[in-house]
């Protein structure tokens, strides 16, 4: 059984979350490379990590990096945790998922610059396209990573991480 209590997740970051990962997943298995539909919505992802790095300044407390920064110490901390077989509750992001959360934004901005450059600034320059290319597999994968994590936790864990994304509220178990 679920209980839903108090809000986790406002609806800039909701919106960010799963408006960006679908430009993602269309662009990646979709949209025909150097396509219209593929720059635009290249551009769009642009657009919106400039306003999810805006948020993490100035937005709700659960969106600000400064609340979820992952140091050496507490990502240790978290690990032995969980090999210890203890899943903590956490209102916002683990320190291992703060990494996951850094490394996607990480990904699509050089998946995103990339691809801007490509389409503007080195137009058919095989390096170039290269680059892309590998940014946006490597940032596939780490979205393979983070989906399963999110699974797993949602499953095994005291919170169904899936529903606090949907619905921007806690979501015990």
């Amino acid at each position: 059984m679920m209980r839903t209590q108090g809000k986790i997740w406002d609806p800039v970051i909701r919106l960010f979350h799963w408006s960006v990962a679908l430009a993602f997943l269309l662009n990646y298995f979709f949209f025909e490379e150097g396509g219209d539909s593929h720059e635009l919505a290249g551009y769009y992802i642009l657009c919106a990590l400039g306003v999810r790095l805006v948020w993490g300044v100035i937005g709700s407390s659960n969106a600000r990096f400064k609340h979820f920064f992952p140091t050496v110490a507490n990502v240790k901390a978290h690990i032995a945790l969980l090999r210890a077989g203890r899943i903590p509750e956490e209102n916002g992001h683990n320190p291992v998922g703060a990494l996951m959360i850094f490394a996607l934004l990480f990904g699509l901005c050089l998946t995103g610059l990339s691809g801007w450059s490509l389409a503007e600034l080195f137009h058919g320059e095989g390096w170039m396209k290269d680059i892309h290319e590998v940014a946006a597999n490597l940032t596939f994968m780490l979205v393979l990573v983070h989906v399963g994590a999110v699974v797993l936790f949602s499953y095994t864990g005291p919170r169904n991480l899936i529903a606090q994304m949907v619905t921007g509220r806690i979501s015990k178990r």
